[in-house]
């Protein structure tokens, strides 16, 4: 039977380590943490599981820590995970299952892919072999190497998150450029949803193209990629080519509310508001449109019907102004701007 080393970075994460290390802390040999200076109560708690916890001098992750991280390592096999994630009961059966019957002699030049059960679904290498990421002498430590063959599991590691960062997600994928990996679509697709959160927007683009290339027929990932093109060309300033790219979702089937919504937005920004009326009454049309994991739901609820108060006031269509206004109260009682515009509207026509 295979032995595994569960290698994890830690920082200040005292509401999730506990759940973290309890999901995992039997299916694997050796639990090895390196700590990035936490200031909470995250090392009194990992005591609980491993002796083996060492300090890292840095503000965040880099490759130099997860360098150090799997350098510590003294199993056949490294397991990384991070302290938001855990393995759920049906899947814990499956892992030592796994552990039980994969035979190291076969396993010894593969990497293992586990599903990402999230809103983003994806895969990610997660078991490496130790034999083939570092070298025997410590002291000439080498990088992690992604060139091997990659075994895809059906195990998932569910994401409970606090915080959500994806450095690490980064880290892995541009290891994988380095060593000439080739990407698979899906790979290509959440490394530049990884380069868009981390504000690399250029790059970003270039990578959503490649993966529109491959056309692929996952209807709900073009439609995503068109819309983080359009975000990312927003954030460059460059208008026109985000509503190029919003338009182009289009293509990819039926209208999205969120989609719907920012060409909405683009055109009330240039004062076209019957353009804008046209795209926030489509976002209402499509609020059953639910196939894309990742949205935003205030774009098939309370969000369209406020933009549609703004732009009917804007053409002197006070009572519809007033009725959307109203719409958007039931599902936001709370907001500011909606109860703001009911005084207004209010006012308005009684006058």
């Amino acid at each position: 039977m295979i032995t595994i080393s569960l290698c994890m970075i830690v920082k200040n994460d005292e509401a999730v380590i506990e759940r973290c290390l309890n999901s995992v802390s039997d299916l694997v040999d050796e639990i090895i943490l390196v700590d990035l200076n936490s200031s909470d109560r995250t090392l009194n708690l990992a005591t609980k599981f491993t002796n083996h916890i060492h300090s890292f001098d840095s503000t965040q992750i880099n490759e130099e820590s997860i360098n150090y991280l799997f350098s510590l390592a003294t199993k056949d096999f490294l397991f990384w995970l991070k302290p938001s994630e855990v393995i759920l009961d049906e899947n814990r059966l499956k892992f030592l299952q796994l552990k039980q019957t994969i035979n190291s002699n076969t396993m010894k030049n593969l990497s293992l892919n586990f599903n990402l059960n999230s809103l983003t679904d994806q895969l990610l290498t997660r078991i490496l072999c130790r034999e083939n990421t570092i070298s025997m002498n410590r002291e000439n430590f080498n990088e992690l190497s992604l060139t091997d063959p990659v075994l895809i599991s059906d195990i998932e590691i569910t994401i409970l998150p606090y915080t959500n960062d994806n450095k690490i997600n980064l880290i892995v994928y541009e290891k994988m450029i380095n060593h000439d990996v080739q990407f698979s679509p899906r790979d290509l697709f959440y490394y530049a949803k990884a380069l868009s959160d981390d504000n690399h927007y250029d790059k970003a683009i270039e990578y959503f193209l490649k993966f529109l290339r491959t056309n692929q027929t996952f209807e709900e990932h073009n439609i995503l990629a068109c819309n983080y093109i359009a975000n990312c060309y927003h954030h460059l300033n460059l208008n026109e080519l985000e509503q190029t790219w919003l338009l182009k979702a289009l293509q990819y089937g039926k209208s999205h509310p969120e989609t719907c919504c920012r060409l909405g937005y683009l055109f009330l920004e240039k004062n076209n508001y019957n353009s804008a009326i046209y795209w926030y009454k489509e976002a209402i049309l499509n609020k059953n449109n639910e196939r894309l994991k990742s949205c935003n739901p205030s774009c098939s609820t309370w969000l369209p019907h406020l933009q549609l108060a703004v732009c009917y006031d804007k053409v002197g269509k006070y009572e519809l102004a007033y009725n959307h206004n109203e719409i958007a109260l039931k599902y936001f009682p709370t907001h500011p701007s909606i109860l703001s515009n009911r005084t207004y509207f209010t006012n308005l026509l009684n006058k």
